[in-house]
């Protein structure tokens, strides 16, 4: 047992709990006036940490062997800045602490040519989130649940990438249109230089018609303002060539959103095809496996989740219980892991055999907000593809195993 780090983490848990009432998001630590010589200047400083500990069912089955221990970790902790430029120009840097050795995430400018009510448009460039999937999107504070969905993930989806992004937001964010071209790399390849010869393009469609959408996942709003109904839907696609591994991969994803008296709701939906070089592949109802290597492969998820604030006293605005059901197959027509035709690593972990997930939660927001809470939940996993003593092939059912407890904290500012 590391001794060291055990006590390190629960101090670190301790801490986060114990912050005093009333921390702020985004601390403004230089504000300067425009002048006749000079624009005006700001920055901003913000982080947040959240440790966990994590504590998750043996699966002993000989073939599988997996007995993780329980777990204090650092599950996030980030520091970033946003510096403003004038009217028109922003600078956002953000560093994650929880490696082993800091690494720079967010580096990009955004330049803001044309600002009106009815239009805004922006420029951004530099490493920066891929406008791929709403909780993507979304700070790893602002979660209902101490994890995304399975499959908005890196293994999974290209979260952050080196490009340059086109935003429109039409009508004070009842719509937004993001479109960008990103080097495309796969994660572990690092972003210092593209890979190969090849780009990846991403888009993004949201449609908000009663309005701005709030930037996280419950209905977090003040009391006074969740009489007002919100709704977004959002579309987006993604398409690279990866060369080394000869295919073309294809993202489609579609997620539904809406908050009204304490209420969330969140529904998503992912679709990814491998289609081999040369090949031709359905977009949407399955890729070929065909004797060239790797096959096609298909990969589908959906996600559904709830949260609920109950109108209690004292905790209306502190209090909130989730639940949430989720799939995702990451390889469609590989039957089991001793079925895989194009080498797809299929294995028990992270998961990539295909997991069912029935989760139960809650969170105790200290303040109104996502800046000190305490969140906690349980998860039921069925292994989709695993195969019992005696089963094979087609035959695998699976069995609960897995599950998993996470008790979170989160400290920002």
């Amino acid at each position: 047992m590391r001794k060291p780090a055990f006590y390190s983490s629960l101090a670190i848990l301790t801490a986060a709990l114990a912050v005093p009432r009333g921390a702020a998001a985004d601390v403004r630590v230089f504000d300067r006036a425009a002048s006749e010589t000079l624009p005006a200047l700001s920055l901003d400083l913000f982080g947040w940490a959240q440790p966990r500990f994590a504590w998750q069912q043996h699966d002993t089955r000989p073939s599988v062997h997996f007995e993780p221990n329980p777990a204090f970790t650092v599950q996030s902790a980030r520091l970033g800045a946003v510096a403003g430029l004038g009217d028109h120009a922003e600078v956002h840097l953000e560093v994650d602490l929880a490696r082993e050795i800091a690494q720079p995430i967010d580096a990009y400018v955004v330049v803001t040519p044309f600002r009106r009510p009815e239009a805004t448009l922006q420029v951004s460039l530099g490493q920066l989130r891929v406008p791929f999937s709403r909780q993507n999107l979304l700070a790893a504070k602002s979660r209902q649940f101490a994890d995304n969905a399975y499959f908005v993930a890196p293994k999974f989806v290209v979260d952050r990438d080196l490009g340059v992004q086109l935003g429109v937001d039409l009508f004070e964010g009842r719509g937004r249109l993001l479109a960008g071209v990103f080097n495309g790399n796969e994660p572990g390849r690092g972003q210092t230089l593209n890979a190969d010869a090849w780009f990846l393009f991403a888009g993004r469609v949201e449609v908000s018609p009663l309005g701005r959408p709030p930037r996280f996942e419950g209905d977090l709003r003040p009391v006074a303002d969740r009489a007002k109904p919100i709704v977004t839907l959002g579309l987006g696609a993604m398409r690279n060539r990866l060369e080394d591994k000869s295919f073309y991969r294809t993202y489609f994803g579609a997620d539904l959103g809406f908050w009204w008296q304490g209420l969330s709701l969140y529904a998503e939906a992912y679709h990814r095809t491998d289609c081999p070089i040369g090949q031709s592949c359905p977009v949407f109802f399955g890729a070929p496996q065909g004797s060239l290597n790797p096959a096609g492969i298909t990969g589908e998820g959906w996600n559904v989740q709830a949260g609920y604030f109950p109108p209690l006293p004292w905790l209306r605005e502190h209090l909130e219980v989730a639940a949430r059901v989720q799939r995702f197959d990451p390889a469609r027509e590989v039957a089991s892991p001793a079925n895989d035709a194009g080498a797809r690593d299929l294995d028990q972990s992270n998961p990539t055999w295909g997991y069912l997930g029935v989760q139960v939660g809650g969170s105790f927001y200290w303040d109104r907000g996502h800046d000190l809470k305490l969140s906690g939940s349980y998860e039921i996993r069925n292994e989709t593809k695993s195969c019992l003593q005696g089963q094979s092939g087609n035959a695998c059912t699976g069995v609960i195993a897995n599950n998993l407890l996470l008790i979170q904290g989160t400290a920002a500012f």
